[in-house]
């Protein structure tokens, strides 16, 4: 799957990010590490493409205060399992499901330490 395939433009920062590319059963797509994330999430309209093209998804409600990189706060109300592959790696991961947001998906660094010790 690309940005362009779900018709959002993406922020372009001036400084250089690290990328890498998640896949599931069905897509893979580019998700930004952010050491400083509070935790792994979606971007709505990516989980919505997802579901619709067959993924398997696993939701659940969660209210989760949080504060964005921008300074904006808001509020997480659900999340998504997700089966995900980084290289030859595979597990279950709970993404958090944000309504809005300039990349697809943002891979804090609860993703590594969690599954770290699982692989």
């Amino acid at each position: 799957m690309t940005v362009g395939a779900i018709r959002k433009a993406v922020a372009n920062p001036p400084a250089t990010l690290f990328w890498i590319e998640l896949g599931l059963r069905t897509e893979k797509f580019p998700a930004l590490v952010d050491t400083g994330a509070q935790f792994t999430c979606l971007r709505s309209d990516v989980v919505e493409y997802l579901y619709m093209r067959g993924e398997r998804c696993t939701f659940s409600h969660c209210v989760f205060p949080c504060l964005l990189a921008d300074g904006t706060k808001t509020q997480v109300n659900d999340a998504v399992k997700l089966h995900v592959r980084l290289l030859s790696f595979s597990w279950d991961h709970e993404f958090k499901i944000l309504k809005d947001g300039h990349f697809t998906a943002i891979v804090g660094m609860d993703f590594f330490a969690k599954n770290a010790n699982e692989n």
